[in-house]
């Protein structure tokens, strides 16, 4: 049943007709899928072909389904791809605080008073830190 708003909408001759083809790709798609002795590359051609006709469709229809046409998405990818700059710029920053730590040797050091274990305990945890940093900092650089 329609609702309201599709009710009252006027649909172009282009986008009619387009939505036609991709109904007509689909029921095609449906005759090779269920024809004995279809292949698989022409279930695959169908399906294809299907695909196009609902990409036509959906770009006449102002539809974006899986696409990043508009400005609100592209505004939004902006935003993101800045938040993970600042992450990994963040990620770098506390690798090498940690890692410089580390590399004072300090922090293997044991002062005096302090429980063995839970020296033991506070060094695996800095350089399990500067592991998963390290991995961080590679995986943002495409390594």
């Amino acid at each position: 049943m329609p609702t309201t708003d599709t009710a009252s909408s006027h649909y172009t001759a282009e986008q009619t007709s387009a939505y036609e083809a991709y109904l007509a790709a689909m029921a095609e798609h449906n005759i090779v899928c269920a024809r004995r002795g279809a292949t698989t590359r022409e279930k695959m051609d169908a399906a294809f072909a299907a695909s196009r006709a609902f990409d036509r469709f959906c770009e006449l229809a102002g539809l974006s389904i899986g696409r990043t046409n508009i400005l609100a998405d592209r505004q939004r990818l902006k935003q993101i791809e800045g938040e993970f700059f600042r992450l990994t710029e963040a990620t770098r920053s506390a690798y090498s605080m940690i890692h410089a730590a580390n590399g004072m040797g300090v922090i293997e050091r044991r002062p005096d008073g302090i429980d063995a274990w839970d020296h033991d305990a506070c060094v695996c945890l800095f350089q399990d830190a500067q592991v998963i940093l390290r991995n961080a900092i590679q995986r943002a650089d495409g390594q």
